[in-house]
């Protein structure tokens, strides 16, 4: 019974963030306050609260502006949907402790965010990579897993790329978001693990791209959205792959 409760409320919790994680996609590129009013993104209306029920609204009015009538790009009721599968995550990767559990999913949330608008802008903000560090660090003090080898291992691979491609093969932001899941990880084997998957995916998804004529080869891709996803797949599964791997 607890245990229902705690999910409910970890969704509940996922559905906030992930709707105020839409405020920071579509504000921080742009230099726009992010403490205003919220309002259309078409016709600039300031929306009511009914407007502003995650996922519900969206449903609700069927995608479009209740004042303009124009569509809403898809992407609002999919990452408040997504910051609730993040929290669910969280809390069963950390169950017995709902504490760090909430932590974790800040964690997770935060990283999301950053392969978002990472994804659309090709740019990191700092404002999001400085407190991800801080977070990733004190949930692994309070886990006892703290390291400073881990987040200097992956740190130490992307400066070294940075420094000899002058920035054009990986970005500043890449170096802080990689001591942050460093942190995260906690031991070099994760660190390595997580690396090997995001290259992997990041690969794969570059020749699918790359078939289909969706880039070209001097594209620059960005590289944030395969580092969540290498982190989110050795949270999940990299115990045991580090087992069965030689």
């Amino acid at each position: 019974m607890q245990s229902d409760i705690a999910i409910v409320l970890f969704v509940i919790l996922g559905l906030v963030f992930g709707s105020f994680g839409n405020v920071l996609i579509a504000r921080l590129p742009t230099g726009e306050k992010i403490t205003g009013r919220s309002h259309c993104p078409l016709c600039g209306v300031h929306l009511r609260i009914i407007d502003l029920i995650p996922v519900v609204s969206y449903l609700i009015l069927q995608g479009h502006c209740r004042s303009c009538r124009k569509r809403i790009s898809i992407r609002y009721p999919l990452v408040e949907a997504a910051g609730a599968l993040l929290f669910i995550l969280a809390y069963f990767l950390v169950p017995t402790k709902i504490p760090l559990a909430i932590l974790l999913a800040a964690i997770l949330w935060l990283l999301f965010i950053i392969a978002v608008i990472d994804a659309s802008t090709k740019e990191i903000p700092d404002i999001l990579t400085i407190p991800l560090i801080a977070i990733c660090a004190l949930f692994a003090f309070l886990q006892k897993d703290f390291s400073i080898v881990a987040p200097a291992l992956g740190a130490a691979l992307f400066a070294l790329q940075w420094g000899i491609s002058s920035g054009k093969w990986i970005g500043s932001g890449d170096i802080l978001v990689a001591i942050g899941i460093g942190f995260l990880l906690a031991t070099p084997g994760h660190v390595i693990l997580w690396l090997l998957l995001s290259y992997i995916v990041g690969g794969v998804v570059a020749a699918t791209l790359l078939l289909l004529k969706k880039t070209h080869r001097q594209a620059h891709i960005a590289f944030a959205p395969f580092l969540v996803t290498g982190a989110l797949i050795t949270l999940i599964v990299g115990d045991r792959l580090l087992v069965i791997l030689p």
